[in-house]
């Protein structure tokens, strides 16, 4: 796998904001999109797939995971998040708890570091390994 360069992370914000306009149902009032760099360094971007249920709502997280996986890739060295909530300047979606909970899973499996970008509207970007969002992970180890 390359090296993470600043251009390949510029391109998966990208790739994750532009996953914005693919949310379904299209008139989601809360749409959220992430976008996977996986070891074969390829970026695989989807967006949240709603359900009048909401228990059954996938979130952009577990999509991109799940499109990386479709391709075979279980590897995950990055993810962008973006969202299009009306945040201020220095704030961030950051993953839900359930999405941190399959990251966390992820990077376990794979015995690879996850770095986790999240991005606002005002071209910010923060990151964060998903092990310091994971003081207390179940489970310690697969």
């Amino acid at each position: 796998m390359e090296k993470l360069t600043p251009e390949k992370k510029i391109e998966l914000v990208n790739e994750a904001k532009l996953a914005l306009k693919n949310c379904y149902p299209k008139d989601s009032k809360r749409v959220y999109s992430a976008a996977v760099l996986a070891g074969d360094g390829n970026i695989y971007s989807a967006s949240n797939y709603g359900s009048d249920t909401a228990s059954l709502t996938l979130h952009a997280e577990q999509s991109a995971l799940a499109h990386a996986g479709a391709h075979g890739q279980g590897i995950i060295h990055a993810i962008a998040v973006a969202s299009n909530e009306d945040l201020e300047k220095g704030e961030f979606t950051p993953p839900c708890h359930m999405c941190k909970q399959l990251l966390w899973e992820t990077r376990l499996r794979s015995g690879v570091p996850l770095l986790i970008i999240l991005s606002n509207s005002f071209s910010q970007t923060k990151e964060v390994y998903i092990d310091e969002l994971m003081p207390l992970p179940w489970p310690s180890k697969i």
